[in-house]
């Protein structure tokens, strides 16, 4: 696994931190983005980008109560913030009769 994209024990520990924090339920995902622009003027190389992002996302449940939150910094502190805020948020959140992970055997 390169350095840029998060390992699984990031997205457990997230999971795991959430549930510590007061969710029912919680999800995480990763998503590394990585793109390189080429311009080219009169057939001559004009110019040449490359762009990199990595992100973390998380939804947590409590009761029928849901909440999604994101960030591009990894770091521990920033992980912490996110699980708080997701927290929160879906404690605050209208219930939703809809709102649950999906069943294992999907």
């Amino acid at each position: 696994m390169s350095d840029k994209t998060p390992s699984p024990d990031i997205l457990n520990d997230l999971i795991s931190a959430a549930l510590k924090a007061g969710a029912d339920a919680a999800e995480a995902v990763s998503a590394h983005r990585a793109s390189l622009s080429v311009g080219v003027r009169n057939g001559a190389l004009e110019d040449v980008e490359r762009e990199e992002a990595r992100d973390l996302g998380l939804r947590v449940f409590i009761g029928r109560r849901q909440a999604t939150v994101s960030a591009s910094d990894l770091s521990n502190a920033t992980r912490a913030r996110l699980v708080e805020r997701a927290v929160a948020m879906a404690k605050l959140a209208p219930e939703d009769p809809y709102a649950a992970l999906a069943p294992q055997d999907r």
